[in-house]
């Protein structure tokens, strides 16, 4: 009797399962497992290390630790760096080619880079070792573990979808609308301006260039073409030279919050991003000068001034304020899931 059941038992698996996948591969189907959710895929990261010239791969949640220790300093408030921590593993997890997402559009293959101006700044335990000292070491990396531990899996997400978790050093007062810095407005990139904000350290910074620094670091003129006419030998001859504009600077757009959103510089217009860009500034929340031949620039804030400002979470987490309130006032509308709840993209 035994032996008929386990007779039936094979004819059954034969005919249900194997036959069909046979077929099915037999006419040139091909066959595919079903797309993994969230919550089982197996958190593997393909991030381009800078300073090795590789990609490596690397769990979630150790990546995520080392992006918290390299982007926000550990002496911050521990409700601060977990908002980091949530920060951090949206915008990659966003990315990831696994999800859906783009990957790092610098470094093919990746799905993550460790430049802090294409992507994330990240740091290995061996080099937080080194900038902490070996008495610090142990405290501020469990207070990063402790950020990581306690948000294990928590992402900031919009309708469903994971966001555009932006984040920068400080604001200068106040955050702005993403079309504002950038091309495109998103719902939940709206500029804020609070008690919180205030707070910040100004990162107040002057740089100089000469004029001719200027022009060459822009390629652009700032010099113009004029005609002088003198009387020879009682005739008008016309000399044409080439002189310094009266007004080689002028901003021509500035934001809710005070960024330059567009300026003219010679004979060209930049927006603020592309020239906090070309001349390495701290942010495009600035004013300028000129004197005696030199162009003097001075910024406030530091970073590009959309979604989270880092100190300013800083000083949110000083005032009592929860890692979930912190995201929220940040990015406006989101909510906090595990990613096991979360779309994709």
């Amino acid at each position: 009797m035994g032996q008929w059941i386990i007779v039936c038992v094979g004819f059954c698996v034969l005919v249900v399962v194997v036959i069909p996948s046979v077929i099915v591969r037999g006419c040139g189907f091909n066959v595919y497992p079903p797309t993994p959710r969230l919550s089982s895929f197996d958190h593997a990261v393909k991030v381009f290390v800078v300073s090795s010239n590789e990609i490596c791969d690397m769990q979630l949640e150790e990546y995520i630790k080392g992006v918290v220790a390299a982007e926000m300093p550990a002496s911050f408030g521990i409700e601060a760096l977990k908002a980091q921590a949530v920060a951090a593993r949206t915008f990659t997890l966003r990315r990831m080619t696994a999800l859906g997402g783009p990957g790092c559009t610098a470094n093919p293959g990746a799905d993550i880079c460790t430049d802090h101006r294409h992507c994330q700044a990240w740091i290995s335990q061996d080099e937080l070792r080194k900038r902490m000292g070996y008495i610090n070491y142990p405290i501020y990396a469990g207070k990063i573990q402790d950020a990581i531990d306690s948000t294990k899996g928590l992402v900031a997400t919009y309708q469903g979808n994971l966001i555009e978790a932006y984040y920068h050093a400080a604001s200068g007062g106040a955050t702005d609308n993403s079309e504002e810095v950038w091309s495109s407005p998103v719902p939940y990139l709206r500029g804020v301006s609070t008690e919180f904000e205030s707070k910040e350290p100004d990162f107040r910074e002057e740089v100089s260039f000469t004029m001719d620094d200027l022009e060459k670091k822009l390629d652009t003129s700032l010099k113009e073409r004029k005609s002088t006419t003198y009387k020879v030998a009682g005739k008008d001859v016309q000399v044409i030279s080439e002189e310094r504009m009266d007004k080689p600077i002028e901003i021509l757009d500035v934001s809710r919050a005070g960024r330059v959103k567009e300026i003219r510089i010679g004979d060209k217009v930049f927006s603020g991003y592309t020239l906090r860009a070309l001349l390495g500034l701290s942010s495009t929340k600035m004013t300028y000068r000129i004197a005696d031949n030199k162009v003097y620039i001075v910024t406030t804030g530091y970073g590009h001034g959309v979604g989270m400002s880092q100190y300013g979470a800083n000083a949110m987490a000083e005032a009592g304020k929860n890692f979930e309130e912190i995201l929220k006032h940040y990015y406006q509308g989101i909510q906090v899931l595990d990613y096991a709840e979360a779309e994709t993209r």
